[in-house]
């Protein structure tokens, strides 16, 4: 029979079974585990030393340890940032990428009434996560694993067949978690199990099981006091190993930083998002003392000096989002805050934004995505071209705050021309930095089903290749195809460099000349055509920017060109001539770079 479809009377039992089959029925400790983000054949160690890779606190495993402990006040709290500890370990000239064994072995000698908690969040690192999990499961077969996360919602049933986990919480998982907990400690003492936890699949003799439906927390239950917390992770040294994207760099790599929720969920429903799907259609917000005082602890007791917000809706609640911003400029004073996550740029007013810059705001990101109204219809996107232009207006009142938009381009049937009405859109608002995705099939998405529906490989697999930005995922951000080649006889050759311009307007890109569509846009938006990259006001501006990305593209030769340009405008000699180096050893010893300097011979200009 197959569990999925059974009554709810016959899946509570099953799932009492299965809780009684737990080599640990109520653990006397929580063990959670935070993976690394970057697979091993993908890690570089030039760039984890350089700082170049992200180092986002696991807030998700400190909510559900406060939420552990709520139920169980005597119950052992740890958390493992494997992420943290593989950058901070790779400063040993005898690391090793497997260093997560020993570490896990150590903590699991100390206690064998564990539990194991692991956080798979996104399919670009689904590979580290499994293989975690799959060793867990062989030297301590007892040890119950439990896992959640975005990409362990939607795989799921993969990762309870392939033996990865004994039980899935899928989606927000503090309530589920609150009854599996309640379950365990009522087990203990000999009580029945009346409750089953909504949103789990389970495994038992072999069968998959899935409870219906899921439990999105309430405002009151995400609204937790995490101060008592926080000693859980080593917040205060993050800023030393890596950061929060890019804008915590480019604010200052030394500042020691922190990620803050403020609500959870998002008013739009984009397509291409999984946020509606997995947060649930509320918007909850937390108490704004509450927010406030977590800021304030992480400053006065951490030493914090920036945050990044958490939020997808920032500015969902118009009066509170003031309320919060005018608390913090009151009580935080010389705290300073970036928003990488993006703000809705129709929410955005001349009275929130002279407020937000009174709290601290010194970057942001707007979700653009497309210069296409038609498009921005397909996509739901809450907002319109005439928005975006009116928040322009505001933006250009604070000169000091560093603004990038978000464009995507390959959405499924995008034709060219569309994808130009997005970069045309990109070089009119002329904003500091125009950020420039590839649509990918992500699960979860409403725009997923329609690259199933048009047959698209992707959509069969998760790993680090699968990303929006292809010169990260790519070795050493070396991507593309050489003129006139395609891979495929029967199929026109990819156009590489300003051939891409030459596109029929009506053509739909295949996925090989969306990627050069891809670099082209943003080499000439951001490189070679910034309006900010002119001498003048904002060039010292966006040389910190480029310095603030440069750690994560140490062989990117448009990089360096750029930055060998801007301190040559600046005055900084030694700078100039120290990139100047860097440029002329990397186009030495890469045929890649040497063919994009004959595409684009700008970039040689810039070296120089």
């Amino acid at each position: 029979m197959d569990t999925r479809s059974a009554s709810p009377h016959e899946l509570l039992e099953k799932y009492a079974r299965f809780h009684a089959s737990l080599g640990v029925r109520n653990p006397r400790k929580l063990l959670l585990i935070n993976p690394p983000q970057v697979p091993e054949d993908m890690f570089s160690i030039d760039i984890a030393r350089r700082r170049g890779y992200f180092a986002y606190p696991p807030m998700g495993l400190v909510y559900i340890a406060a939420v552990a402990r709520s139920v169980d006040p005597s119950i052992d709290l740890r958390i493992i940032d494997l992420n943290y500890e593989m950058l901070k370990r790779c400063h040993d000239p005898h690391f090793r990428f497997d260093f997560w064994k020993d570490l896990i072995r150590e903590e699991l000698s100390k206690e064998a009434r564990v539990h194991v908690g692991v956080s798979c969040m996104f399919g670009a690192t689904r590979s580290i996560f499994m293989e975690i999990d799959r060793w867990i499961h062989e030297l301590y077969p007892a040890i119950p694993v439990l896992v959640g996360g975005v990409q362990a919602s939607y795989d799921y049933d993969e990762l309870l067949e392939k033996d990865c986990a004994d039980i899935v919480f899928r989606k927000e998982s503090e309530h589920s978690f609150r009854v599996f907990l309640q379950n365990c400690r009522n087990a203990e003492s000999g009580r029945p199990i009346t409750e089953m936890p909504q949103g789990i699949g389970f495994r038992l003799n072999g069968e998959i099981a899935e409870s219906p439906g899921a439990m999105i927390p309430t405002a009151e239950e995400i609204d937790i006091d995490l101060r008592p917390y926080y000693s859980l992770i080593p917040i205060s040294t993050y800023h030393q190993y890596g950061s929060l994207a890019a804008f915590s760099r480019y604010n200052g790599e030394d500042k020691p930083f922190a990620t803050v929720l403020s609500n959870r969920g998002c008013r739009a429903q984009c397509t291409f998002c999984t946020v509606r799907d997995f947060n649930g259609r509320a918007v909850r917000q937390r108490d704004v003392r509450r927010v406030v005082d977590e800021i304030k602890f992480l400053v006065e007791k951490c030493g914090i000096k920036q945050i990044d917000w958490l939020d997808d809706d920032l500015l969902y609640n118009p009066a509170r989002a003031l309320e919060m911003f005018r608390a913090i400029a009151a009580e935080a004073p010389g705290f300073e805050w970036i928003c990488n996550n993006g703000l809705i740029g129709a929410a955005v007013t001349e009275e929130n934004m002279e407020w937000m810059v009174k709290s601290g705001m010194k970057a942001l990101k707007i979700g653009v995505e497309s210069g296409n109204d038609e498009w921005l219809k397909k996509i739901k996107k809450p907002t319109v071209k005439r928005k975006q232009y009116e928040a322009d207006r505001i933006f250009k009142k604070y000169p000091d705050v560093f603004v990038s938009g978000n464009f995507i381009v390959g959405f499924p049937k995008e034709t060219f021309g569309e994808m130009m009405d997005t970069y045309t859109f990109a070089r009119d608002l002329a904003w500091d930095w125009a950020s420039f995705y590839i649509c990918q099939p992500l699960k979860g998405t409403e725009i997923y089903a329609v690259f199933q529906s048009l047959g698209d490989e992707r959509c069969d697999y998760e790993n680090y290749d699968k990303t929006l930005n292809p010169g990260r995922s790519a070795v050493r951000g070396e991507f593309g195809y050489y003129k006139g080649y395609h891979g495929d006889r029967d199929r026109p050759p990819v156009l590489t460099g300003r051939d891409i311009f030459k596109l029929p307007k009506d053509q739909v890109p295949s996925k090989e000349q969306i990627k050069e569509i891809w670099f082209t846009f943003n080499l000439v938006a951001n490189f070679i055509d910034n309006p900010s990259f002119r001498p003048g006001p904002h060039m010292a501006k966006l040389v910190r920017w480029f310095e603030s990305i440069s750690g994560a593209y140490p062989f990117d030769a448009s990089m360096i060109a750029a930055l060998a340009y801007g301190h040559r405008h600046l005055g900084n000699e030694s700078k100039r001539k120290e990139m100047q180096r860097r440029f002329d050893a990397v186009l030495k010893d890469s045929p890649y770079w040497q063919r994009r300097c004959e595409e684009f011979p700008e970039l040689l200009e810039l070296a120089r």
